[in-house]
């Protein structure tokens, strides 16, 4: 691994261990965005694409995916599964 990689395999795990969003963890690194989602999809190995498992139930709308389930009712807030979606994208 060459230093430049190291110094991101770093970061990333700096960012991880934050709880932070990449965004906010970026702005208060003085860390360029763009460059991190560069160094980021170079040293993480691709995720293969699956079908995800989407159950429609009279009471609401389960989905599961890769070990995680994501049960709404009707009557959801549309804003508040956007950000629970955007936060599950970035494990």
């Amino acid at each position: 691994m060459t230093e430049q990689q190291q110094y991101w395999t770093d970061k990333i795990a700096a960012w991880r261990k934050s709880g932070l969003s990449i965004a906010a963890w970026c702005r208060q690194h003085d860390e360029s965005y763009c460059r991190f989602l560069y160094w980021r999809r170079q040293l993480e190995p691709q995720r293969e694409g699956r079908f995800v498992e989407l159950t429609v139930q009279s009471v609401g709308l389960r989905l599961s995916c890769n070990g995680m389930t994501l049960q709404l009712e009707r009557g959801f807030d549309p804003d508040l599964l956007r950000a629970v979606l955007a936060v599950v994208k970035t494990i």
